[in-house]
Formats: C-alpha cells, structure tokens, sequence
C-alpha cells in the first residue's frame, strides 16, 4: 500500500500526466527489446522518444556546485557561450519532424526560463500535446503563470538544496523565500502543474534530508528527486580527455566542471537514504543512488558504475545545445553529431557519426560516465 499511496494521488491531481509515463513506459520497454536486438547495429534507429533542448547557458544564478558557472563550471570563462540561444527556427523544425506518439521534451538550461521565447514554447507544448519537464531554479515562475494556468503540459523539476539557511548559503540570500513565493503563487492556479522539486545532496545539508523532505510533503509538492553532487577526479578527467582525443579527435574540456571533492559525512548520508526509503509517504521520492548501501561506492570510487554500464540514452533521447548542434552527451557536450541549424533531425540521428558513438559506448564507457544520471534514469531496471 505504501507504494501505491504516491501513485493514487498523482492520478488523481493530474491525471493526463499521469497517463503519458504509463504510456511512455510501454514505449520504453519496447525500445529496450530494439536495443537489445539491434544495439549499434546499422538498422535504422527509431526515432527519438525524448528530447532535450538546452535552451540557452545564461543563469541568474552562480550555484558553486553547478558545471557550468559553478566554482569549476566551463561555461563561465567561456564569454563567446554567454548570451547564446536555441534558435526559435531550430525549434519549429523538431515540432516539424514528425515526432512520435507521446513523445516528450526535457527543457533545460543555464535557467531555461531566462529563453527569449519561453512563453511561446510553453504555448507550443500545449498546440501539440507534448509534455515537458522543465529544469529550473523556480525564480521566473511567476512570469508565466498566463502560459501556465491550465496548461496540462509543463511540468516543473524546481532546483532546492535544503531549508532556507543551507539552500541560500548555497544558491544566495532570499532565493528560498522568493522560490516559495513563486511556487505558492503557481499552486494557486485554476489547474496547478506537476511540481518536483530537486535536491542536490551537498556536504552542507546531507544531515537534513529527510527533515527536507517533510516541509516539501508539507507544501504539497508532487515529487521529490534526491540529487547526489555529481563529480570526476583529476585522474577521471585526464583518462576522458585522452579517450575523446583517440577516438574522436576532439579537445575536450567539458569534465572540468565536474572536477572537486565533497567531504561527505557517509554514514549520515546512508542513514539518511534508508530513513527516508523505509516510511512511507503521500508522495514518490526518487534518488539516483537506488540503495543506501551505495553511497560508500558512490563517494569513494568515482569510476565505479552502479547500475547499467549501457548508456540507454543514447537510443532513447535527442539532445540539443543552445547554438543547434546535437552532442549525443548533453553532460560533456565536447563532441557533436550534427547540427540541427542546417541538418534536419533524421539526418543527424540516422548519420554515421551518431552510429559512431553509440558503437563505442556500446563496448565501452567513457572514463567520467559512472556518476552520469543517464545511467540511472534510463534503462531496464529504471523504468
């Protein structure tokens, strides 16, 4: 019954996003059974399930965690990335493509809300039914609540890294009260969107994750997503930058925006994962790390792969940066296989250089994937 509580009231409170992942996890357990046949085969790919736009770098704010303008984030020194946007043309050209069946899209950014045309794609979702998940740190919110209201289609992932004294040491004076604000001012509406929040596990509020969790259940969010600070070694970065040189002939520097240390407290760490897994709550609360008796490995070997060693997502998901080129890792976005600005998207997810690299993630990982959240958000024992 446990189990079953979350599921009733997600049904209940909104029952058209609840039908898509039903669907969506048909469609997924189909998609392993090609993948498990084909795999990198040169068999033509279905089209893509999932697509995430990178909608522009820009952030309005500097959370020292983040890898792109974080204490180590690559964005940052790179001034020609700063003001770039995802072309409105390269968008109507994806919603022109012929997109499957309860296919969805992943907005994400910098601050995705920050996008010139934002309001206009939120309208965009709702004209061809297409749900989104929307990454955000919450503070534009109230800008859309017009395009919001509703709208059954937008549904929201809001960053928060503990109760307000931690979260703001973290994100910034005042951030937590204007988020709540925000998120009190959008559950108002007539008909209120799904509402996540994220919790990137840090140091700093390892302590006070479950007690977290309460004020978020408290507030009435729909879900809770228990975020672990995602980071490579040196060693980890120098073996990736090797192995994008041999095999793709790229030079990579994305993985310095992962590279630091957290010293975490992992007894309370595990202890806080198993509190929080052993009661029961109204709503889901999911982690990357699946069993508490992971975070040892997780903190400790960096390299080591705890789920699936096979990136799922790359026959799964389209990705796209905010200047239109398709990186088939959004995360270390250092090599691209096509570009949407002057390719159409079966062009680039058909072509040989996206075969290319999913037959060599098909043998092998690349030396930064272990802490990758593709591993754990997709694949069999995922879905």
């Amino acid at each position: 019954m446990a189990r079953i509580r979350p599921l009733i009231r997600h049904a209940r409170r909104h029952p058209r996003y609840f039908a898509h992942l039903l669907l969506r996890k048909a469609q997924f357990a189909s998609r392993y059974r090609w993948i498990a046949a084909h795999g990198a085969s040169d068999e033509p790919r279905p089209k893509p399930l999932v697509y995430k736009l990178m909608l522009n770098w820009r952030c309005n704010l500097r959370c020292p965690m983040c890898m792109l303008w974080g204490d180590v984030g690559w964005v940052k020194p790179r001034v020609e990335h700063h003001d770039t946007e995802l072309s409105w043309d390269v968008i109507e050209k994806i919603f022109a493509s012929g997109l499957p069946f309860n296919s969805s899209f992943i907005l994400s950014g910098g601050e995705p809300l920050m996008y010139e045309h934002f309001g206009r794609l939120l309208v965009k979702l709702r004209e061809h039914k297409k749900f989104a998940i929307i990454c955000t740190n919450g503070l534009l919110l109230d800008k859309f609540e017009a395009e919001i209201d509703g709208n059954p289609y937008p549904t929201f992932l809001i960053s928060l890294d503990g109760h307000e004294a931690t979260n703001d040491a973290l994100r910034g004076k005042g951030v937590y009260r204007r988020v709540m604000a925000n998120l009190e001012r959008v559950q108002r509406l007539r008909r209120p969107p799904f509402l996540a929040i994220q919790f990137t596990v840090m140091p700093e509020n390892v302590a006070s994750i479950t007690s977290f969790c309460e004020e978020m259940v408290a507030r009435g969010v729909d879900w809770i997503l228990l975020n672990p600070g995602w980071f490579v070694t040196p060693r980890q970065a120098q073996d990736y930058e090797k192995f994008m040189a041999d095999h793709f002939g790229v030079e990579a520097h994305t993985d310095r925006g992962y590279v630091r240390e957290y010293d975490y407290d992992k007894a309370e760490f595990e202890r806080q994962l198993r509190q929080v897994r052993e009661r029961s709550w109204p709503i889901h609360i999911g982690s990357h790390i699946r069993e508490p008796e992971w975070v040892t490995d997780f903190i400790d070997t960096p390299d080591k792969i705890l789920g699936d060693r096979l990136c799922y997502k790359q026959w799964l998901r389209l990705d796209v940066l905010p200047n239109g080129t398709v990186p088939p890792c959004v995360q270390f976005p250092d090599y691209t296989v096509g570009d949407l600005v002057a390719e159409d998207v079966s062009t680039v997810w058909q072509g040989e250089k996206n075969r290319r690299f999913q037959k060599v993630i098909s043998k092998e990982s690349l030396p930064v994937c272990a802490k990758c959240d593709n591993l754990y958000l997709y694949g069999p024992r995922s879905s």
